[in-house]
Order: C-alpha cells, then sequence, then structure tokens
C-alpha cells in the first residue's frame, strides 16, 4: 500500500504540474490537487524530508526524475477521447493497481464505472423518482421529509450516555431523497449527480440560488 501511495501521488503531482521550475520530490505534496485533501496531507508526511534517511529513497528519487522528463502532453494528449474516462489523476489507481497487482485489484473491486454509464444511471434514477415516486424535483427534490423515530441514550451530568435508564425516543425528519454511495471509490456518482443537479439549476436560470442550495439541501443528502 506504501508503494500503491507513493506512486499514485506522484503521478498525481506530475499531472498538476505547471512549473516554472523542474518536477521534484520535496514540491510533489503541495501539487496535489485540493480536491484530494487526504492524499495532500499523507504525501506531505511521507515524501518530505524525513524520506532522506530511508533505504529506498534512491528508488523514489529515480521515479521522480522519470516523471520529471516525462512529457505529460503527450501522455495526455489522446486521454479520454476512446474510453471517455477524462480525469485521469481518478482513473490512474485501477489502471496502475491492474498491473502492479492484479489479485488485490480483484479483492479490492477496484474497477471505474465509465462516465456515460454513470450518466445515464444518474439520468434513469432522476427520471424514475419523478416519473413513478411523483417527485417533482427528482434527485434535487427537497420539499417532502420523512418523519421517524430513534432510541438514543440519556446522559449522565458528565454528558456520558447513562446505561441505569432506559433509551428514550427522538422524534427526527429527514428529506425523502437522500443519496448514497455504498462503494464510492473516487465519488465518480456523487459528482455526477452534482454536477446533474447543477446543470438542472442552469437551464432553469437559477444559477444564484446554488450555492445557497448545495449548503442547505445538497450535501446533506450526499453519503458515500
Amino acid at each position: 500500500m506504501y508503494a500503491q501511495t507513493i506512486v499514485y501521488g506522484l503521478f498525481a503531482a506530475r499531472c498538476n504540474h505547471q512549473g516554472p521550475g523542474p518536477f521534484q520530490r520535496l514540491g510533489a505534496a503541495r501539487e496535489i490537487p485540493k480536491t484530494n485533501p487526504f492524499l495532500k496531507k499523507l504525501f506531505e508526511s511521507i515524501t518530505g524530508s524525513s524520506l532522506e534517511e530511508e533505504p529506498y529513497v534512491d528508488f523514489v528519487d529515480d521515479l521522480v526524475a522519470i516523471l520529471a522528463n516525462t512529457d505529460m502532453e503527450k501522455v495526455l494528449e489522446n486521454f479520454g477521447k476512446r474510453t471517455r474516462q477524462e480525469d485521469p489523476i481518478v482513473h490512474f489507481y485501477e489502471t496502475f493497481l491492474a498491473a502492479y497487482d492484479p489479485k488485490t485489484r480483484e479483492r479490492r473491486g477496484v474497477y471505474y464505472t465509465p462516465e456515460p454509464v454513470v450518466q445515464y444511471i444518474v439520468k434513469s434514477v432522476d427520471h424514475i423518482l419523478k416519473t413513478r415516486f411523483g417527485l417533482e424535483g427528482g434527485l434535487a427534490h427537497t420539499a417532502d421529509v420523512v418523519q421517524y423515530d430513534r432510541e438514543e441514550a440519556f446522559l449522565d451530568g458528565q454528558g456520558r450516555p447513562d446505561r441505569s435508564k432506559l433509551l428514550k425516543t427522538v422524534a427526527e425528519e429527514r428529506p425523502k431523497v437522500l443519496i448514497l454511495d455504498p462503494a464510492c471509490g473516487t465519488g465518480t456518482f456523487l459528482y455526477a449527480v452534482m454536477d446533474y443537479i447543477r446543470a438542472e439549476f442552469m437551464k432553469r436560470g437559477d444559477a444564484g440560488l446554488w450555492s445557497a442550495y448545495v449548503r442547505d439541501h445538497l450535501l446533506p443528502r450526499l453519503f458515500g
């Protein structure tokens, strides 16, 4: 896993490298996209100056040198034209793992769903919500809520669960449409849902309402 993280992180950083200086290991963490904060933070801790003391630092530097001298414009020139996979950073890990450790890839189910398939599924779910469930907003629907009861413990004077008392029933409301991707991976489906809903907002001329909608009604309904 450590080797995979090093290679994946360096590739992501190299794809994002804009110069002006040459691509280097010590600056790689700063060039990992902010859209991947977990990898960015992890990479800062494993590729910094502390790596100098590791016996494999020369191998990492060799990889950095290869990436630094690679013509990335040529590498990415036709990326996505045949497979419609448009983001190399998102899709590289599947390709890498297929060559590096195919058994692990199969065991963990690291298979990327092509974007046209994702878009079709998202549009289909939106259509079904509107036509069969009568939810006018489809995936963007927030008009209805579901009421349900849940149980929780009473708290003692120190704010800890008081196990000497029976559980209490608490009434809650949730939006009727929640969006869950149980095998989130790189978040392709959740991103497609957000992109689809945003496109619907733009079509209706509601661009000014988008930011507030995302904060108040979209993000609280996304789970992955």
